[in-house]
C-alpha cells in the first residue's frame, strides 16, 4: 500500500494564503475603504482562493491514489462539488467582512445575526458533505471515498485554524 504524504510546504501556502484577506476581514470599519482599496482587497481575496482551490486539488491529487477509470468519473464531480463549495466559502467572505466592519461597534443584534448566519453556513457545509457522499460512493470504493473526505477536513480544518488564530474575539 502506498504511503500517504501529506505535503507540509504545500499546507503552510494554503494556510499562509488565508492571511491576506483574513487580514482584510480584520481591519477596523472607520474610515470606510476607498473604493479602489476594497475593490483590490476582493481581487486579493479572489486570487488566493483561487490559489488555495488549485492548491487542494493537488493534495487531493496526491492523496487519493485513483486508477485511470476512477479518475475520469471523480474528477468531474470534484469540481463540481468544490463549486458548491466555493459558493459557502463566499458566504464565510461575507460573514468575515461584515464581522470586520461590525467589530468596533458590535451590537447584540448584530452579533445575533452573525451568529445566526454562522451556523446556517456551518448546516451548509455539513449538507454539502452529506449530498455529496452517495455521489461519491457511486463513483470510488468507499475506503476512498473516506480517505477524499479525511483530505477535505484537514484541509478546512488548517484553514479554519488560521481563521481562527487572526480573527478577534468580539469585545
Amino acid at each position: 500500500m502506498k504511503k500517504q504524504r501529506w505535503p507540509f510546504a504545500f499546507l503552510c501556502f494554503v494556510i499562509l494564503g488565508v492571511v491576506p484577506w483574513l487580514a482584510f476581514a480584520q481591519q477596523a470599519p472607520a474610515p470606510p475603504p476607498a473604493p479602489d482599496a476594497k475593490a483590490e482587497a476582493m481581487e486579493e481575496i479572489h486570487l488566493t482562493r483561487v490559489a488555495i482551490q488549485a492548491g487542494r486539488q493537488a493534495i487531493v491529487t496526491e492523496g487519493m491514489d485513483l486508477t485511470p477509470k476512477e479518475m475520469e468519473t471523480f474528477w468531474p464531480l470534484y469540481r463540481e462539488y468544490r463549486l458548491e463549495a466555493a459558493k459557502i466559502g463566499d458566504r464565510i467572505v461575507g460573514l468575515i467582512q461584515r464581522y470586520a466592519e461590525n467589530y468596533d461597534t458590535m451590537t447584540d443584534a448584530a452579533a445575533d445575526k452573525l451568529l445566526s448566519d454562522f451556523v446556517k453556513i456551518e448546516r451548509a457545509r455539513a449538507d454539502l458533505k452529506a449530498k455529496f457522499l452517495p455521489r461519491f460512493k457511486k463513483v470510488l470504493p468507499a475506503t476512498k471515498v473516506v480517505r477524499f473526505y479525511q483530505l477535505e477536513n484537514k484541509m478546512d480544518i488548517a484553514v479554519l485554524n488560521e481563521m481562527a488564530e487572526q480573527i478577534p474575539l468580539v469585545r
